[in-house]
């Protein structure tokens, strides 16, 4: 009959390696189970409602791109960046015409826009045009003063509702913005609003700011 090991007869580093070698098990998932819980503590403790949602496509630097550069539109209309945060997706890159090679990405996009949380969009190319004629972005005449449409008449981008028939302007083509070079986002770009912006308010703020840059 095999002897029970008498515990308290080992050594230090003995009784360490008895307890590891007999209990590891236990000891890893009650680690990672109070990672776990301290994690999640944590994400809800610090986390804030992004006060606007952002997806810039074909952004000129995607690995770099970052919401730093809407710090300064949240200094000058009151909102702090650590309390009332921007997120920006700049995460996404399509190759025109070849569509296929971005299933991934479609997916991806495709996801964000249906969710409905999403506020603006900036980018270029087919993928872009794509929504836009599709109806997914907002007759920006319901948004942007008068004054403002004017200036940019020349680069308005017009679709027509299948509703109504009516044509209306769902998108600027920014060409000579210094906002967008600035924080190296786009040399040009176009700008628009999503149909579903929950953020009407701090959306017109924020297109106020970026056309009168």
């Amino acid at each position: 009959m095999e002897k029970k090991t008498d515990f308290k007869a080992l050594t230090t580093k003995a009784k360490i390696q008895y307890i590891w070698d007999y209990y590891r098990w236990h000891i890893i998932i009650t680690i990672l189970a109070i990672a776990f819980i301290i994690s999640t503590i944590h994400h809800y403790a610090t986390y804030r409602e992004p006060i606007l949602n952002v997806i810039m496509i074909n952004c000129n630097d995607t690995l770099e791109a970052d919401s730093s550069g809407f710090d300064e539109f949240s200094e000058k209309y009151g909102y702090d960046p650590v309390e009332d945060p921007i997120a920006l997706n700049a995460s996404l890159v399509f190759a025109n015409g070849d569509l296929s090679s971005d299933y991934t990405n479609q997916q991806v996009l495709s996801a964000l826009v249906a969710a409905g949380d999403q506020d603006l969009f900036f980018g270029s190319g087919d993928v872009y045009l794509d929504y836009a004629n599709e109806g997914a972005l907002k007759d920006l005449s319901t948004v942007l003063s008068a004054e403002t449409l004017e200036k940019y008449q020349e680069h308005l981008l017009y679709v027509t509702d299948e509703e109504t028939g009516k044509e209306y302007p769902c998108a600027i083509e920014l060409t000579d913005n210094a906002w967008i070079t600035k924080n190296h986002y786009y040399t040009s770009c176009y700008y628009g609003i999503f149909v579903g912006s929950p953020n009407e308010e701090i959306v017109k703020e924020f297109s106020e700011f970026l056309l009168s840059y």
